[in-house]
């Protein structure tokens, strides 16, 4: 790519702590941008995939660690900087080739050069961007758990322990597939399958999980519009054959024999 003419994208809190650096980018001849809001950063990114993103952790309440998963979903190329608080410990479950860390503060000459080298080290392909999963559950380490099978499947993963905060990141994220536990309290997996389907019919398929499994609750489940119904605790390959299967993953003759062990 030309190296004078690279867009990099800001996820700051903080506009005016960047913008000599930002300003010193666009002399030398970079297209530069920069967002204080999660939503806009990656709506950003989907208009046009950059080179380099400076994303600070402190970023709204999302967190930068979950914010580069979910970029990953939409500019899997992407070069990113992390910019962590004093104290902090990177997360050793991110693929470190495409992720610088610092921790703050970070002069201005300091990351600019991370940002050059950066810019040198992009190189753009033709891959498709992995889908976007949503999983829902309030046990926390069944969730965690969940989460990291598709994580290790390529798919781009966010966790939620409430069916609300589910809803209120589906405009931003558009996930291709949500995983959804059946028993939580307040607003249950059964209420929140009747709302995606309201909302959104057939384009966002969902598959229901629980400890039960009583033909009248596994009848229920499939009665919200639920593709699939899974018994906890889940088999590892069950998971990630579903979830291909649901988002056509594979080639032809795979989803024959993956959905015959559906």
């Amino acid at each position: 790519m030309d190296e004078s003419n690279a867009f990099v994208l800001f996820g700051t809190a903080d506009l005016d702590a960047t913008q000599p650096l930002r300003e010193s980018l666009r002399r030398q001849g970079h297209d530069v941008s920069a967002s204080v809001s999660s939503a806009e950063l990656l709506e950003i990114a989907r208009r046009r995939p950059p080179a380099v993103i400076v994303l600070d952790d402190g970023l709204e309440s999302i967190g930068g660690q979950t914010l580069i998963r979910l970029l990953r979903g939409v500019c899997p190329e992407a070069r990113i900087i992390l910019l962590l608080p004093p104290g902090s410990h990177p997360d050793h479950e991110l693929n470190q080739p495409l992720v610088c860390t610092l921790i703050s503060p970070v002069s201005e000459q300091d990351l600019g050069v991370v940002i050059s080298a950066a810019v040198r080290d992009h190189r753009p392909s033709r891959s498709a961007a992995p889908p976007v999963i949503f999983c829902v559950d309030d046990d926390a380490l069944f969730l965690k758990s969940l989460v990291r099978i598709l994580r290790r499947r390529g798919y781009s993963v966010v966790g939620f322990d409430s069916p609300e905060k589910v809803l209120e990141g589906i405009p931003i994220h558009k996930p291709s597939l949500v995983f959804i536990d059946v028993l939580m309290p307040g607003m249950n997996g059964l209420d929140l399958a009747s709302e995606l389907r309201e909302e959104y019919g057939d384009k966002l398929p969902f598959v229901l999980l629980t400890a039960k499994s009583s033909d009248q609750e596994i009848a229920d489940g499939y009665r919200t519009g639920a593709r699939y119904y899974i018994t906890k605790p889940c088999e590892p390959d069950r998971v990630i054959n579903i979830a291909d299967f649901l988002l056509k993953n594979l080639g032809p003759a795979e989803k024959e024999l993956i959905g015959s062990k559906l």
